[in-house]
């Protein structure tokens, strides 16, 4: 754990410690870390300002309690002055902040290219999200309209029925009025005779057998027709299965869309994924196929 900074620069001991040196271990202030960077063995130091100058923990080699300097690309780890010598003189070594600042970019475009996909992707979700939604609207009309379309033949067919029914109903309740108009007509003719005949008890026997004679006559002619049968009607239900009731609608199906199989490319420079294609190809304007 490296030791809390100074609170006044320990180059020239009168400024505020403002800057902490990685690399040398020491606190400065703004003046002197501007000079120290002028320095030509001092111009690549990283420093750390504010709140990080007392809680940065400054990592040294284990072995020999060095500051790492260098980056070993063979062994990828860091090492210091020492180690550098001692157990990797052969090996491809870079400075750490170039390697640290080179290793920064790198993420940054990775992240930065994820992003990116991330945002591509969302956009497209939200758009086949809405054409999804479109195409469940779409449905339920066509639905919706499909069946209005039986419902107006249904009310059709009962409106024909009810009015077949309405227009027997009245053709048969005309003759029946008809009829009982003559029954109520033959009725008032005989209660009438029958008041006459009760009218003639006082007549003499051979004036009353001369109108009753007539009078016979008269009720001979009622031709009293038998009342006729009466008018029936009803009506027999049909209970249709559901598979018929099916028959009359389309279809629905619920299916993913085929979507078409996309080849990604990497570039051969930065290592960023950039380039998607429908067709494989080896190389494509600098990208190379990731398999």
């Amino acid at each position: 754990m490296a030791q809390a900074a100074a609170s006044t620069c320990e180059i020239c001991t009168a400024g505020p410690c403002e800057y902490y040196c990685q690399q040398c271990d020491q606190s400065f202030c703004g003046s002197c870390k501007s000079s120290h960077l002028r320095t030509k063995s001092c111009k690549n130091h990283t420093f750390l300002s504010g709140p990080n100058i007392n809680k940065e923990e400054k990592l040294l080699c284990t072995e020999h309690e060095e500051i790492y300097f260098f980056y070993c690309q063979d062994c990828d780890t860091p090492v210091c002055r020492i180690c550098s010598v001692e157990k990797h003189s052969r090996h491809l070594m870079t400075d750490i902040t170039k390697s640290a600042e080179k290793l920064r970019v790198e993420v940054v475009k990775n992240i930065e290219a994820k992003v990116t996909t991330s945002k591509v992707n969302l956009s497209k979700i939200e758009k086949e999200t809405k054409t999804y939604r479109d195409e469940v609207k779409a449905v339920i009309k066509t639905i919706t309209e499909e069946g209005n379309y039986w419902k107006n033949l249904i009310d059709k067919k009962v409106g024909s029925f009810v009015k077949l029914l309405h227009d027997e109903e009245q053709k048969t309740i005309q003759n029946i009025t008809a009829l009982t108009k003559v029954y109520r007509r033959d009725i008032e003719n005989c209660q009438q005779w029958e008041k006459k005949i009760k009218e003639m008890d006082t007549m003499a026997d051979v004036l009353l057998f001369e109108r009753l004679k007539k009078l016979k006559v008269d009720v001979d002619n009622i031709d009293l027709k038998p009342v006729p049968e009466g008018s029936y009607v009803s009506y027999r239900n049909k209970k249709p299965s559901g598979t018929e009731i099916d028959s009359l609608f389309g279809e629905m199906q619920f299916k993913p869309k085929k979507s078409q199989k996309r080849y990604k490319y990497t570039c051969g420079l930065c290592g960023n994924e950039q380039v998607l294609t429908n067709e494989p190809e080896t190389r494509t304007y600098g990208y190379v196929l990731k398999i």
